[in-house]
């Protein structure tokens, strides 16, 4: 197994989560005869069971799932926070952080697109329990602490064992190759202080709308919100704690703050395509403003943003920091959506979703060399 040893001590109350990443590394290296093998097989096996693309592989009491990818598919995409499951027997509420409504809908329609350009079926991890009760992303030090119930914590567990699977297998194949990204989806709620709204444009009908929600996407690299307050050159110094390293030491001769708020940056690809995003060509630092944000004016409040969690760090290629993450060509980002203009309705994420299935496709051929087409916008633009 890959994630393994998980103690549970009753009279201490402790709980001991362990990933041997070097057992994850090696899980798929794959010789000739292997690849082989796998072709007549499957795509990958798992408790001596091989798994065709598009197969699901379902976790502890079928709470996660993973959907198996195509051989060679370049994108995992990660859906940690949408469930809304509460267990058989019921879980208790471990904490009061709400649900990312609709990221799991939206997180599909960006596979379907995303598979009918490339031909490549992305890998999808998938947790249905309500966020309150598990949360894959957590830090494995604080499950102890966080969770007293069994099946939370073997539902946290299977999640990242599914998962831990799926990076092998990607990894195994991308081994020497191009590499591969994964994108754990997300939603929140950024609000303006007090009474202050923002106009943004429908992606539906053109129209102008108000909100007091803050219309971005915040981009993670597992970097601190003040390290994205400093300048370029501060920036430039951090490409080994971030999740993205293997990109940043692939191009040593780009500046890495271009690799992060550049045009090319994930947001600055979000940018083209209409989606404001920080960090980005637009927002490339986290401002402060009393006005915007709160606070006082000895300490203006600062733009809000979330830098990537657990999953971002574990599972992409930070060198610095703990955890670290993996020496190969399989980077990392998390996404934060807003619900406006993204997630709200199944009219808004199916226009959304082309403008995410656009950048991600656009950062695999411009960041790791791939030449996928990119189909065009099938309606009308309003942005």
């Amino acid at each position: 197994m890959i994630l393994k040893n998980v103690l549970l001590f009753a009279s201490i109350a402790s709980v001991i989560v362990s990933c041997d990443k070097k057992q994850s590394e090696n899980l798929l290296t794959l010789t000739g005869d292997d690849t082989l093998a796998i072709t007549s097989s499957g795509v990958v096996e798992f408790n001596s069971v091989w798994y065709n693309e598009g197969d699901t592989i379902w976790g502890f009491k079928d709470y996660v799932y993973l959907v198996v990818g195509s051989a060679g598919s370049p994108l995992i995409l990660g859906v940690p926070h949408d469930g809304v499951g509460e267990g058989s027997p019921v879980m208790p509420e471990a904490t009061t952080t709400g649900r990312d409504i609709y990221s799991h809908p939206f997180a599909n329609l960006i596979a379907t697109y995303f598979e009918q350009d490339t031909d490549k079926k992305p890998w999808m991890m998938v947790n249905t329990i309500g966020r309150r009760r598990v949360d894959p992303n957590t830090y494995p030090a604080s499950v102890a602490s966080t969770y007293s119930n069994a099946d939370a914590i073997a539902t946290y567990n299977s999640y990242h064992e599914l998962l831990s699977l799926a990076r092998a297998t990607v990894a195994a194949e991308q081994a020497g190759g191009n590499g591969a990204l994964f994108l754990d989806v997300h939603g929140h709620a950024h609000g303006y202080t007090g009474s202050v709204t923002q106009t943004y444009r429908s992606v539906v009908n053109g129209s102008n709308l108000s909100s007091n929600f803050i219309h971005q996407t915040d981009v993670g690299y597992a970097l601190s919100n003040w390290a994205l307050e400093q300048s370029d050159s501060y920036v430039d110094g951090l490409k080994d704690s971030s999740s993205v390293y293997y990109i940043g030491n692939k191009y040593s001769s780009i500046p890495f703050s271009r690799v992060i708020r550049g045009d090319s940056s994930f947001g600055g690809l979000l940018v083209k395509e209409g989606v404001p995003a920080v960090p980005g060509t637009t927002i490339p630092v986290l401002n402060r403003s009393t006005a915007l944000f709160g606070g006082t004016t000895a300490n203006p409040g600062r733009r809000p943003y979330f830098n990537g969690g657990y999953c971002t760090r574990n599972y992409g290629t930070v060198q610095l920091g703990n955890p670290t993450g993996f020496n190969d060509n399989v980077v990392s980002i998390q996404i934060e959506t807003p619900g406006i203009n993204v997630r709200n309705n199944g009219n808004t994420r199916e226009r959304s979703s082309h403008q995410f299935k656009r950048a991600i496709v656009n950062y695999l051929n411009i960041w790791m060399g791939y030449s996928y087409p990119n189909s065009a916008y099938p309606y009308t633009k309003y942005w």
